[in-house]
């Protein structure tokens, strides 16, 4: 895999900093450390608090005590292995970029994309990913009961996230979102101390960790009596999400599925209310690509994950969003996010 990378991207070393690549390509799970990538050897630089654990992790890996001397150190090792051409991530910080360049001036850094070596997840990831989607779905499931009027939507973020760290999450994938009644309007509206009333409509977004791999999934739930304008968004919502789950598979471009959703709103005259992408894939980290968006040609291959999840916001009103996780395969999809997306009244 490093060598292909290498040719790929016409370096003869590479230096790895983002804590996700790290562990994808090393298996070291700790963070503040770095991979020197050659054709002949792959360095893991660290300092003294890891150590010892990534000599136990990082098979394969030599394990370098760089502290407080990563550009020194990352100059000797180009030095040994007659680099000059160095591939650096996008992350790379221009303090970063400045000590390397004095200790190293003859070398010519460009940028190689890592990530697209997580795009395709192994069975084993996709398990990972799985039961990371089950672990929110049993938390969701759980915080059900409490969803009423008279609770505050901070409440409720506390008790998902509660109740997932109960079910076995690591952690939550980002801050939780619960917006109710017309902060349902706002696709990232992260919870407030606003009180939930009868009518509102509740947009859940929320995602569990496990061994670092995260889940991502939405469900809108009515609290009491809502309007049949509310009931219309929702279920033209939901058909919308069923319509794409239907058709996505392997060789599908990413930029036409997100224009299939759009058409199918526009068809319900709610298309100027879709303000963001379809969806984006999920791994290690919560946003990943491809992404199910106008810009994005990706061609979605099988071991792809991606989210879906249109949704309509509509100012002073309120919004609708449903969203689920899925693995792409040459046939179809394999839905992973299991809690029921039917019409929820509490």
């Amino acid at each position: 895999m490093i060598t292909e990378f290498l040719k790929e991207n016409a370096v003869e070393a590479a230096f790895i900093q983002k804590d996700e690549n790290c562990r994808y390509i090393s298996g070291f799970t700790g963070s503040d450390s770095y991979l020197f990538l050659t054709a002949e050897e792959a360095y893991l630089l660290t300092d003294s608090r890891y150590t010892e654990q990534a000599r136990e992790e990082a098979a394969g890996f030599a394990v370098v005590d760089c502290a407080g001397k990563l550009a020194d150190t990352v100059a000797l090792l180009m030095k040994k292995h007659h680099a000059v051409r160095l591939g650096v991530e996008s992350v790379l910080s221009y303090r970063m970029y400045l000590a390397f360049h004095e200790k190293m001036p003859e070398a010519v850094f460009s940028f190689c994309d890592a990530d697209r070596l997580r795009q395709i997840k192994s069975e084993e990831e996709i398990a990972k990913i799985a039961e990371a989607c089950r672990i929110s779905d049993e938390g969701f499931r759980r915080i059900v009961p409490l969803i009423r009027k008279g609770r505050t939507e901070a409440e409720l973020r506390t008790a998902l996230e509660c109740a997932m760290m109960e079910a076995g999450s690591e952690g939550k994938s980002f801050d939780t979102i619960v917006a109710s009644g017309w902060r349902s309007a706002y696709p990232h509206g992260t919870a407030t101390k606003k009180v939930i009333e009868e009518g509102d409509l509740v947009t859940f977004d929320f995602g569990a960790i496990y061994e670092g791999y995260h889940s991502d999934i939405t469900r809108t739930v009515a609290v009491g009596q809502i309007t049949e304008q509310q009931r219309f968004l929702y279920d033209s919502v939901l058909d919308c999400v069923l319509h794409i789950e239907s058709l996505l598979k392997a060789g599908e471009r990413a930029c036409d599925v997100d224009r299939k959703a759009r058409d199918f709103l526009k068809g319900k005259g709610l298309d100027r209310y879709f303000t963001h992408a379809l969806g984006h894939s999920v791994g290690l980290e919560i946003h990943e690509t491809p992404v199910l968006a106008p810009r994005d040609k990706t061609i979605l291959r099988a071991g792809m994950i991606e989210t879906i999840e249109p949704g309509v916001y509509i100012p002073g009103i309120g919004g609708v969003r449903i969203e689920d996780t899925a693995a792409i395969q040459d046939d179809g999809i394999l839905i992973l996010t299991k809690f029921p997306k039917d019409f929820l009244c509490v």
